[in-house]
């Protein structure tokens, strides 16, 4: 994907301590997911203090005695527990907060890719078919599968009584990329596909901002069309297109947060970061301080907010070695930046 070393951005930065022992009380709130290369069987869980940096790298390893598998997708938190989504290894690991223990769903062949909640069911975007499988939290038992219109399904989100599901893209026979354009509205009484909303060229990511409204990023085809932002209300209706090329983002406040990679015509990347106000669609470019951090091989994986204090969680990550958390107060200034697992893909600050 990208290119070469890291130069720290200005700002006050902090050198991350170890935590004492392993008691997860003193591992500090975050988990940080390491997605991992495919088919090396890497994928691990770190656990992060958010006040200081301080992090204990494979702890998921550490409490079960075993790896987490190959390609970690997705993690997010539910009650009491925190549901990693395994792609390569077709398996949902449902990990107790206060103990690091797991118990693991077989997903069969289906590709799992995304998690999100309501109800006491959790909703798993899967591949394989191009489904949405509701899964019951209490039992862990598969209670119904919903097969999904379009190319295969990435990121979902719940609001407003709908499962909201990106339809990104697929490769043909001859291994050329085929682009979806739209999102997927699943109602959830029912549980079936209910329309479709055609937002942009390659979605992948989706938000919830509020019950009446959902935010989507999109990049395009890497060519002659461009990526953007689609700020949908939940009567489906498109509220805002941002031309912005959006690579991932989070929400917090009705703000989106989100950064964009592009590319010349020659692959050479330019990253930027930005503060999206989902009511009136103005972009104000934030952490104008860190491009220095990135390169073509070292490049921002994920950023995350956190809803209690508004600081903002960027990783960098480079193929193949372990990557970085950079944690930048929500005025800009750096932090402490931690060093992590292999392909950082989200920071999840538990309750």
């Amino acid at each position: 994907m990208m290119a070469a070393a890291v130069v720290l951005a200005a700002g006050c930065k902090k050198e991350n301590p170890k935590p004492e022992g392993d008691n997860p009380e003193a591992l500090g709130s975050a988990w940080v997911l390491n997605e991992g290369g495919w088919g090396a069987n890497e994928a691990s869980i770190s656990r992060l203090d958010i006040e200081n940096g301080a992090v204990k790298n494979g702890y998921f390893a550490s409490c079960n005695g075993r790896g987490l598998g190959d390609v970690a997708q997705d993690l997010a938190e539910y009650g009491s527990k925190m549901w990693c989504v395994v792609w390569g290894s077709n398996t949902v690991e449902v990990i107790d907060k206060a103990s690091g223990k797991s118990r693991q769903i077989d997903m069969g062949r289906r590709g799992p890719r995304y998690v999100a909640f309501d109800g006491g069911k959790a909703y798993v975007s899967c591949y394989t078919p191009a489904s949405v499988v509701k899964i019951d939290t209490a039992t862990l038992a598969i209670e119904g599968v919903c097969e999904l219109s379009g190319l295969p399904p990435e990121d979902l989100c719940v609001a407003g009584g709908k499962i909201w599901v990106v339809n990104g893209y697929t490769n043909d026979a001859s291994g050329n990329p085929m682009y979806d354009s739209t999102l997927a509205v699943v109602d959830l009484a029912t549980f079936s596909e209910e329309r479709k909303i055609v937002v942009g060229v390659n979605p992948t990511k989706v938000a919830k901002v509020s019950e009446g409204r959902v935010a989507v990023a999109y990049t395009g085809n890497y060519g002659e069309t461009p990526g953007g932002l689609a700020i949908v209300g939940t009567d489906g209706v498109i509220q805002r297109q941002v031309g912005i090329t959006t690579t991932n983002l989070d929400t917090k406040d009705g703000q989106i947060y989100l950064y964009s990679a592009t590319y010349d015509a020659s692959w050479h990347s330019t990253y930027k970061f930005y503060r999206v106000d989902s009511e009136s669609g103005e972009a104000t470019e934030i952490l104008t301080g860190i491009a220095g951090n990135f390169s073509e091989t070292y490049y921002p994986y994920a950023i995350n907010v956190n809803q209690t204090t508004g600081d903002i969680y960027v990783s960098g990550a480079g193929y193949g070695t372990n990557g970085d958390i950079y944690c930048y107060s929500s005025s800009g200034s750096q932090k402490w930046k931690a060093e992590v697992g292999v392909l950082p893909s989200k920071v999840v600050v538990s309750d």
